[in-house]
């Protein structure tokens, strides 16, 4: 996760770790060039508290964490553009504006994706689809389209692969899994939990493992027990978008970027597959 956001989240912080991130926060652009001395007396703290303030966000000392600093810094300066994710275009706009706002806000969406989730949470993840016997994908509306196109990509590299209400009950098939099975539930915004709660419940008690990719992070400390949790950037809102490029955008990334993992770890195993299945063609 970004410094910036792990920054903002607090988990756990003590009070003099608060204080730091707060003055960090307030004076972003000026920490970037300060020296650990500086910044331990402009918070009325030790170098040794810095040092420890900089452990906690899995930073191994303040030199790297002003070098990680300043190159979020730079990719938000780089990507701050005027593109509102809900309306990324006005009436009347030319189809140059357009075609210019969607790839610009795609763009964004990748780029803030990248610098958001964290490596070891897409490597968790497919260690999971990698291992599973069977894959399920919750996932509803336009972030369904993006399930069935992760699915068809695992069952290039033989992994069977299924949407949840594929068969038009998610309780019936959350019935069906075990521990050597997958749930993958996606859900910007998290709604799609409530409609699958009885499944979630089932699928805990099964030992079905479950992978949650959202953007809502109140749902990472709700969901006890997910064996992986990637919490995308939350940029759309609910109410007055006219179209979900930002959050689709960001799903569509993430998905291919477990799919590369897993191909990745089983390289010449998926070479072989892929030139198999280019022949019956």
């Amino acid at each position: 996760m970004a410094v910036l956001d792990m920054l903002k989240r607090r988990q756990d912080f003590t009070d003099t770790e608060n204080a730091l991130a707060e003055y960090v926060l307030d004076n972003v652009d000026e920490v970037a060039d300060m020296s650990i001395a500086q910044l331990s007396a402009a918070t009325h703290t030790s170098n040794a508290a810095v040092v420890r303030f900089c452990k906690k966000i899995g930073i191994d000392g303040y030199r790297a964490f002003r070098i990680q600093l300043a190159r979020e810094l730079e990719r938000v300066r780089t990507h701050a553009l005027d593109i509102n994710p809900d309306q990324p275009f006005i009436e009347g706009a030319s189809t140059r504006d357009i075609m210019s706002a969607v790839a610009t806000l795609s763009k964004q969406a990748v780029d803030q994706t990248y610098g958001t989730v964290s490596t070891s949470s897409v490597r968790t993840a497919a260690q999971l689809v990698r291992g599973a016997r069977h894959v399920v994908v919750h996932a509803t509306g336009d972030t369904r389209i993006c399930g069935i196109g992760f699915s068809n990509l695992l069952l290039k590299l033989g992994i069977i692969c299924t949407m949840g209400d594929q068969y038009g009950d998610y309780l019936v098939v959350s019935n069906t899994l075990g521990p050597q099975d997958v749930a993958l539930i996606i859900t910007y915004s998290g709604t799609l939990l409530r409609d699958i709660g009885s499944s979630l419940d089932v699928l805990r008690a099964r030992g079905c493992k479950v992978i949650l990719i959202t953007a809502n992070e109140q749902l990472e400390g709700q969901l006890a027990g997910t064996d992986c949790v990637i919490l995308l950037p939350r940029s759309e809102t609910r109410a007055g978008r006219i179209a979900t490029y930002y959050s689709q955008a960001s799903i569509r990334y993430v998905l291919n970027c477990i799919y590369g993992e897993v191909f990745a770890r089983t390289w010449h195993e998926s070479m072989e597959k892929r030139d198999r299945y280019a022949s019956l063609a």
